[in-house]
């Protein structure tokens, strides 16, 4: 029998704006945790390394976090490099002197952009009535001019799909300026001024995505399935290319993202979507491109970065 089973509805009239950003940024591993209350741990040893030779992902991650934070708010980097070297976070000697040095040039450049934009924010409370449901909680630093995010990583479609939904509450809220979320090596998501009744249009989307997801897991994978859209997608017509040759290329852009290579992890070795299938088949592939459809097109259509 099919392991992916539809469970009965979850019921529910009110929803904190906190919980549906949460189940967005990973809809199948909302489902094992917030519906049926089970977590995975993927097998890792814990033993570190004698010396750390060279950041990890999530330390490089968190070093940036705090380094790009601290240069927003033109704060001494040089307290921060301290810090770090004291906590023996960074390599030894001069090779952790580097590293941090490459880390903060990288983060300068991301830092001054967001500076040239920054203006004083202020928290917008969220109380919208929206598919049924009352929709609770805060928006954080809501600038006059719209919402400004950034992040010390590498462009991707999960933050342009946490940004849509911040959007959406914004603009829904009565909100008139643009959204954007910026990161490194110039990458952004931007999301013009929209208007109330089509932004709680999108909203009501995003909320019935939501509940089917809490019933069965969505297959959303957003990087996969965005290297799917991106490929299908013309812009300058706004439309969706279905002929063969657009296919093949969109498949093979969507299997680059899904199996990764040297440089990057592929989304397909995510512990999640491994609870749910052995080896992806033409279905599970047909699935996610219709559901990729549904839910990650219209970021692309709205999406005017600069």
């Amino acid at each position: 029998p099919e392991f992916i089973q539809q469970l009965a509805p979850a019921q529910f009239d009110t929803l904190n704006f906190d919980q549906l950003l949460r189940f967005w940024s990973h809809p199948v591993r909302a489902f094992f945790q917030m519906r049926l209350r089970v977590n995975f741990r993927p097998e890792e040893s814990d033993i570190p390394d004698a010396e750390p030779f060279m950041l990890d992902g999530l330390s490089r991650y968190q070093l940036n976090q705090e380094l790009l934070n601290a240069l927003v708010e033109r704060q001494d980097a040089d307290k921060l490099f301290r810090r770090y070297r004291a906590a023996g976070v960074l390599p030894y000697g001069a090779f952790g002197e580097i590293i941090w040095e490459t880390q903060q040039d990288e983060m300068q450049e991301l830092a001054d952009r967001v500076i040239a934009q920054r203006e004083p924010g202020s928290s917008m409370e969220i109380d919208l009535h929206c598919a049924g449901v009352h929709v609770t909680g805060w928006l954080p630093h809501v600038q006059p001019d719209g919402l400004l995010r950034w992040r010390p990583s590498m462009l991707s479609v999960s933050q342009g799909l946490q940004l849509w939904l911040e959007h959406l509450v914004y603009s829904a809220s009565g909100g008139t300026g643009e959204s954007r979320i910026l990161v490194r090596k110039e990458g952004e998501w931007r999301f013009p001024t929209m208007a109330p009744d089509l932004a709680l249009q999108h909203l009501a989307a995003m909320i019935d995505g939501y509940r089917e997801g809490m019933a069965k897991p969505l297959l959303l994978l957003p990087e996969s399935g965005g290297a799917w859209i991106k490929a299908c997608y013309d812009a300058a017509n706004d439309a969706m290319l279905k002929d063969e040759a657009t296919l093949q290329k969109a498949q093979s852009k969507f299997l680059q993202a899904f199996e990764g290579n040297m440089v990057a992890r592929g989304e397909g070795e995510d512990v999640w979507y491994q609870r749910l299938w052995r080896t992806l088949t033409p279905e599970h592939f047909a699935q996610i491109a219709e559901v990729s459809q549904r839910y990650l097109l219209p970021i692309y259509r709205f999406n005017q970065p600069n």
